[in-house]
């Protein structure tokens, strides 16, 4: 399948790529290391500037990582403190304060900006600051978005994964050259599991039943998106579907058993329990049922595609994308701690 040309969503059809293919936080301002003294405009110049949000977190770390020391552009960390922003210092060549309940911020976050990486919060505000950030984007001349969605087929039902994929059409329907990221379950999120469960060595509590789902690292997540913001033309217009293999966490249990030596096993456990968990922890309550509910649809093998891989990852990245047996042999020693 050659390459397309960017278009709007309107006039034709995207072309998505797989084998067939909080209220308000202000953060405190601070020196802003991309405005010229006297807060005068950043001129753009030869080498692209790149945004990125998301910048301490997971997939966006793991962008930043792989962004970095690369010729022939300029990279942009995003940060809501100046704590994030001391501890990007010599991650990202710029730090901007940006955040997403401050619109304000938004300015002179893009000043400059060529090529935004979108990752929104965990909440249905996701919807409106999307909006506002994407115009602003488009008034700013940003020129390429790169989205990170969620693992869905355009038809979903899912609420949370439906509006990732409003925001997806906004991004196509503000005209801006865009590529969106679709990816499965983070294999890190389970080590995360783990770590809460230091009372129980050896037991995986998860919500999905004995279903196989498509898994994914983020660390495979950023060298993508590394990849199609360093030389986007290639990939405007396109829909990947990022995932290395699909399976159970019975499955999961029994590879880190074989590659860390200890006794692991899995212990489903209702969706439902999450939800105290989730409100205790700060996420908004619609998104955290509709994450439940996801969940317990996947348990009752009623989520279409969950387990559906895509062989897109190795042509991105040009490599064999990492596997559970990888993840767990690389995170030895954090899972038996």
């Amino acid at each position: 399948m050659s390459m397309s040309k960017h278009h709007n969503v309107r006039s034709r059809p995207r072309c998505i790529v797989s084998v067939s293919p909080p209220g308000p936080r202000a953060g405190r301002s601070f020196p802003v290391s991309s405005l010229a003294a006297g807060g005068n405009p950043v001129s753009r110049t030869s080498r692209p500037r790149i945004l990125v949000l998301g910048a301490t977190g997971k997939v966006g770390g793991a962008v930043l990582r792989h962004l970095a020391g690369r010729d022939g552009i300029v990279v942009r960390a995003a940060c809501r403190t100046e704590d994030a922003r001391n501890r990007l210092q010599g991650v990202a060549q710029e730090c901007v304060r940006f955040d997403f309940d401050a619109p304000g911020s938004y300015g002179s976050a893009l000043d400059g900006v060529d090529r935004l990486f979108l990752l929104t919060g965990y909440s249905v505000d996701m919807l409106h600051h999307s909006k506002f950030l994407i115009d602003r984007a488009a008034e700013a001349g940003v020129t390429h978005v790169v989205h990170l969605g969620t693992h869905a087929p355009d038809d979903t039902a899912f609420r949370h994964h439906a509006w990732h994929q409003l925001v997806e059409r906004y991004i196509e329907w503000r005209g801006l050259g865009f590529t969106h990221l679709r990816p499965g379950m983070f294999m890190v999120n389970i080590l995360d599991y783990a770590r809460a469960n230091r009372d129980r060595p050896g037991v995986l509590v998860h919500y999905t039943g004995e279903a196989r789902v498509a898994w994914v690292d983020v660390d495979d997540i950023g060298a993508a998106a590394a990849r199609i913001l360093g030389a986007p033309g290639d990939h405007r217009g396109r829909t990947y579907f990022l995932d290395s293999e699909a399976i159970s966490m019975s499955e999961v249990a029994a590879i880190l058993q074989a590659k860390t030596g200890q006794d692991w096993r899995y212990e489903h456990r209702d969706a439902a329990e999450l939800t105290p968990r989730l409100l205790a922890a700060g996420r908004e309550a619609t998104y955290a049922s509709s994450g439940v509910a996801y969940f317990q649809a996947v348990a009752a093998g009623h989520a279409p595609d969950a387990d559906r891989t895509h062989g897109t990852l190795e042509r991105l990245i040009g490599r064999a994308p990492t596997r559970w047996a990888d993840f767990a042999r690389r995170h030895r020693a954090e899972f038996l701690r």
